[in-house]
């Protein structure tokens, strides 16, 4: 699917395939962990780690279990978002994540994707909860999550540490 940014540039979305290339997908996911923003990884991945990470992931999205989906620009991968069921019990239970490259962000890309995936969740995995996390200093994040119709649940208290501080995570469901 392809999206026009509110300053004109063209991003397309694609589902993960054996056709996006492993080094494109870890070129994308450690600039991402170089910026040291909000994202649970704390160290960058090795070409190894990320072709297991690929191979798992084809593997639940072809069993049903997962969606993922790369935003491209330019040819190189600029953005992501997933919806992945729980397990056993929390099976019900989808969780979202997505991530947008530094200079995409602001632009409009995170709503248009965050839309996309919920769509594609209630049409595949049928869920009965869709739910995400983020870190409690990440506003813009948290911002854009409740403008979509996520509201917060829960509040871990000093879950993450980063940069040297402990800091909270807000967790939100999907209420609309």
């Amino acid at each position: 699917m392809k999206h026009t940014l509110k300053d004109g540039r063209t991003v397309e979305t694609v589902p993960l395939s054996d056709g996006i290339p492993t080094e494109s997908l870890l070129e994308y996911i450690n600039a991402l962990i170089g910026e040291d923003g909000y994202l649970r990884y704390d160290r960058k991945f090795d070409m190894g780690e990320q072709e297991k990470w690929k191979e798992e992931t084809l593997r639940k999205i072809k069993d049903g279990k997962e969606l993922y989906f790369a935003a491209i620009h330019d040819g190189r991968i600029i953005g992501s978002i997933s919806a992945r069921k729980g397990e056993g019990r929390e099976e019900g239970n989808v969780s979202v994540g997505i991530a947008i490259s530094k200079g995409f962000r602001g632009e409009g890309l995170g709503e248009m994707l965050i839309r996309e995936i919920i769509r594609e969740a209630r049409d595949k995995l049928s869920p009965k909860n869709l739910f995400l996390y983020a870190a409690a200093p990440n506003s813009a994040a948290i911002s854009l999550y409740s403008k979509v119709g996520f509201e917060e649940f829960a509040r871990f208290p000093g879950w993450w540490e980063r940069k040297g501080e402990r800091i909270d995570v807000v967790w939100m469901l999907l209420k609309e």
